[in-house]
């Protein structure tokens, strides 16, 4: 039996070294029960390790001494070099058996390499025992193919840390309170972890608090399939934002925004979101017009202050609404300035410029209706008459709209602005196109 480098495992003869009586040697006993000897070399002795396959590179021994691989080791020794003389053959076949298990489910040698080094335990796993039960648990569950690569490759401890029995029973849970096997897939591709979770300490006790405010089954297994981060963390942690949405935003648990209170809520501290409600009252807003806007529409409480200036400048400064019109009507908050608002705006006023509205919607209207309706109403019908306009708003070229209402107004694109808000108060705030 020959070890790492190729030397006898007991007789150590070599013409590269001999050891002499000052040679520092240590015995151990290798895992068959031969006793061997382990001896230390001095720095001049040059070493140079067998590294011709990634089995032998990716080997547990070489991950444990090599400091480039093993995890926790900081630099190589820079006196004495351990090299062991005595090798268990069962466990270097072990590691192969587990590199040529992974390679067999479709992981590449790269991926190989990374799992391996992040979860070096992998190598002492039984295949028969260990990873084949797990894999065909996955697979069962309808996870295959470049999927299961995904998920191995992402979290490699559903092999290591959760055991088959654990791996199971949280996919038939997921499967129950999901409703179907492709919800569950679809909340796992969200994001492995999930069956890494522990499943009566953390997922249950989340789902049955969240049940108790008055949370709809369909609407949990919606929130589980797109944002399954709120239901996997402390339930101490879920049960107090619970408690906030009631108490700081005055949501009763009865409203359909509760859940979405909920989320906010998630989102940000409690000194997060008094500094939120700060920002709003120094853009000029009450606390009871806060609160509306968190009644009406509670993520709006993220916007950011850079966006929400921006929305101010824009609807209270230059076209002359009120914050109280921002507060009941939250999307206007949300959209995209350059994405939709100014663009859809500067359209609007090159139509009523040429006196092609046949009505006149309100500000709100215009901005909420998807973008095929709007395109629908305001866009399609006057590419003819006007083929800039829609070149320029298909095209999304802001630049090119403002000039274009310019040309054919002679005048300022916010003097028009607040004309046309002073029209629109007057004829009672528009007519929906709904």
């Amino acid at each position: 039996m020959e070890n790492l480098l190729g030397l006898p495992a007991l007789g150590l003869r070599s013409r590269w070294f001999r050891p002499s009586s000052t040679t520092p040697k240590m015995l151990n006993l290798c895992s068959n029960g031969v006793r061997g000897s382990t001896l230390l070399l001095r720095p001049t002795t040059l070493v140079r390790p067998h590294s011709a396959s990634i089995a032998s590179n990716l080997s547990e021994g070489s991950l444990v001494n090599n400091p480039a691989l093993s995890r926790g080791a900081a630099s190589a020794p820079t006196t004495l070099t351990k090299v062991p003389v005595c090798r268990s053959a069962e466990k270097k076949n072990n590691s192969n058996s587990t590199i040529d298990f992974l390679k067999g489910i479709g992981l590449d040698d790269s991926l190989v390499e990374k799992v391996v080094k992040s979860h070096p335990s992998l190598l002492r796993c039984s295949v028969e025992k260990t990873l084949i039960p797990k894999i065909r648990v996955l697979e069962d569950f309808g996870i295959c193919g470049s999927e299961l690569i995904s998920v191995i490759a992402s979290n490699p401890s559903l092999l290591t840390c959760v055991s088959r029995n654990n791996l199971l029973a949280k996919v038939d849970f997921l499967k129950s309170i999901l409703g179907s096997v492709e919800n569950a897939r679809n909340a796992v591709k969200k994001g492995t972890w999930i069956l890494y979770v522990s499943l009566t300490n953390i997922l249950q006790p989340n789902f049955e608090s969240l049940k108790s405010y008055g949370i709809s089954d369909e609407r949990l297994q919606k929130l589980l399939v797109k944002n399954p981060r709120y239901l996997f963390t402390n339930p101490k942690w879920v049960q107090e934002r619970l408690v906030r949405v009631e108490q700081v935003l005055g949501i009763p648990r009865e409203s359909a925004m509760f859940l979405s209170g909920f989320k906010a809520m998630a989102s940000v501290s409690k000194r997060s979101l008094e500094l939120k409600f700060e920002m709003f009252k120094r853009y000029g807003w009450s606390e009871s017009d806060v609160l509306v806007l968190a009644k009406r529409m509670p993520m709006c409480l993220l916007t950011s202050e850079a966006k929400l200036k921006t929305i101010m400048d824009f609807f209270v400064s230059k076209l002359g609404y009120e914050i109280g019109y921002l507060a009941e009507r939250p999307p206007l908050l949300i959209h995209s300035m350059e994405g939709r608002i100014l663009p859809r705006y500067a359209v609007m006023q090159v139509l009523q410029e040429r006196n092609l509205l046949r009505r006149n919607p309100s500000i709100y209207t215009v901005m909420s209706v998807s973008e095929s309706r709007f395109l629908d109403a305001y866009v399609l019908p006057f590419k003819d008459e006007l083929p800039e306009l829609y070149e320029a708003y298909t095209g999304k070229k802001l630049p090119e709209l403002i000039l274009l209402y310019r040309k054919i107004s002679n005048s300022s694109l916010q003097d028009s602005c607040i004309s046309s808000r002073k029209e629109e108060l007057e004829d009672g705030g528009g007519v929906s196109l709904n």
